[in-house]
């Protein structure tokens, strides 16, 4: 049985398609993951003030730690 024929110009298309697709796709993964993270990190954050032992002090310590914008409220 003889291979097929492939028209170069179709072939070329194809894989040009599957490229941007793939790229496409990586990068929506790569920012889904990083909203994951942060919606995961926040949450480990959220009610932290209410932690026996952790005071004003030691919340504002934390704060500047990590940065306010992980202290910021995080809509669900």
């Amino acid at each position: 049985m003889k291979p097929k024929k492939v028209n170069p110009v179709i072939a070329k298309a194809r894989e040009e398609g599957y490229q941007e697709g793939y790229r496409k796709g990586t990068h929506f993964g790569f920012d889904q993951g990083k909203y994951s993270a942060c919606m995961l990190f926040a949450d480990k954050f959220d009610g932290l003030e209410k932690v026996p032992g952790i005071g004003p002090k030691m919340m504002e310590k934390i704060v500047n730690h990590f940065g306010k914008e992980y202290f910021q409220e995080v809509k669900k």
